[in-house]
């Protein structure tokens, strides 16, 4: 860990310093001139008040946060350590089950159904920002609302997308993205018929996240579920979960091989890399594919996932932020997080985060200022959670159904099918057997 000294170092020459993914900083609370100021009521007493964050592939989104957290414990005599890493979810689930460590962290899809009896009640203050703000999307109550009481603040959601080639399809005839799922199978198709790069959806469980989103958008978008609307009956055992198992089977026969044994970074490297045409992932490959990638980046573009027979249905991928209930530093915390969803806060994160922090709240949605509506190539991607659903739909959300998520139960049913390890309706019955037990079935 690498500590900022109160009285050693500016506060502007600390910024200066690489924050990237993994690092951890102490943000010193000191003025310029080294001075101690303080906050009132919320004051840290000289104290640290620490968080375990999600990790990105954008360093910006890293480094406004810790100027961000700076500029908060200015003002509070202490400071903020704030940790990015790519295994945050392993880390705070570490820290949930011994009760110690951080004081706050980055909670991942619906999380706070799983820890929700050691987080603490943040619900004045998340309602609070949604009258403020215009209100949050349905799916952001879903994701943080455990039995009336939020348990975390629905910061933003990571938008996927389908990033995709428009010089390859333009050179097979194709100058829009197909709206549904089996026009991007006619699509792939032509793709390798004419031997250019094909489309590369990952379907592994080496790739959880990735997976999922396309896993979940396709299974409900044929009328599919795991659950039913009482979030207890399986249904996964169905003709609608076979029809979008052979739309699957079908796309991944036109694919290129590596889909079922991409990680969460395979894809990328092989799209900026120029090997492939399609991909799921944020819109973080394309901030990456301009400095990495340039003649890429200008012949890329991002659409919606594809519509299904029961239309567009879409896994959210949430981002939220929890104080856990072992914190000595309750109530500076709550200040924080009131500081950082603050619009002047929040807004600019999402400006420079190209919708991979896109707020859940519907005030931001018009803001000229945000990326869907100051960047042509995201236009689409505007009010993506309006249609967004989380695990366990349409049952609610809960701790079922962020275990069946965690067991990536729905992504191996379709691995297991497209790797040839197992036939449809033995994959489907491993996976009724496995959500059985989740749910008590």
């Amino acid at each position: 860990m690498a500590h900022l000294s109160r009285t050693g170092m500016s506060r502007r020459h600390a910024l200066g310093l690489g924050l990237g993914a993994g690092l951890t900083v102490a943000l010193a609370a000191c003025g310029e001139d080294g001075t101690s100021t303080t906050g009132g009521g919320t004051s840290l007493g000289g104290a640290s008040l620490t968080g375990l964050m999600r990790a990105s592939f954008i360093p910006a989104i890293h480094e406004l946060q810790q100027k961000q957290a700076a500029a908060w414990a200015q003002t509070h005599d202490g400071t903020v350590e704030l940790t990015f890493a790519k295994e945050w979810r392993e880390q705070i689930a570490a820290v949930v089950e011994s009760r110690s460590g951080e004081d706050l962290g980055e909670l991942f899809a619906n999380q706070a159904h799983i820890y929700a009896d050691r987080l603490v009640d943040l619900t004045d203050l998340c309602e609070s920002i949604g009258e403020r703000d215009g209100g949050w999307y349905d799916v952001a109550r879903e994701a943080c609302v455990v039995d009336g009481r939020w348990r975390a603040i629905p910061r933003a959601y990571t938008a996927h997308v389908l990033n995709w080639r428009t010089d390859l399809f333009a050179q097979v005839g194709v100058t829009e993205f197909p709206t549904t799922w089996t026009g991007l199978v006619e699509v792939a198709t032509r793709l390798r018929d004419a031997k250019l790069p094909r489309v590369a959806l990952t379907m592994s469980q080496a790739g959880p996240n990735d997976s999922a989103s396309v896993a979940y958008s396709l299974l409900w978008s044929y009328g599919a579920a795991e659950v039913d609307k009482d979030g207890k009956t399986v249904a996964i055992n169905s003709a609608e979960t076979r029809a979008a198992i052979k739309l699957m089977q079908d796309l991944a026969a036109v694919s290129a091989p590596e889909i079922s044994s991409y990680d969460e970074g395979g894809n990328n490297t092989s799209f900026l890399a120029g090997k492939i045409a399609v991909t799921q992932n944020a819109t973080s490959i394309w901030y990456t594919a301009q400095k990495q990638a340039p003649d890429i980046a200008k012949n890329m573009s991002h659409a919606r996932y594809p519509q299904g027979p029961a239309g567009h249905q879409q896994l959210v991928e949430m981002n939220s932020l929890a104080i856990f209930s072992h914190s000595k530093r309750i109530e500076p915390a709550k200040d924080l997080f009131g500081y950082l969803m603050d619009k002047g806060q929040l807004g600019k994160l999402a400006e420079i985060a190209l919708t991979y922090y896109t707020p859940l709240l519907k005030g931001y949605d018009d803001l000229a200022t945000m990326p869907w509506n100051s960047e042509a190539k995201l236009k689409g991607l505007k009010g993506l959670a309006a249609g967004g659903h989380m695990p366990g739909w349409p049952g609610p959300a809960s701790r079922q159904s962020a275990q069946a998520y965690n067991n990536q139960t729905i992504v191996n049913m379709f691995a297991r099918v497209i790797s040839g390890k197992a036939g449809v309706d033995e994959s489907i019955r491993v996976a009724e057997d496995e959500l059985k037990k989740v749910y008590g079935g």
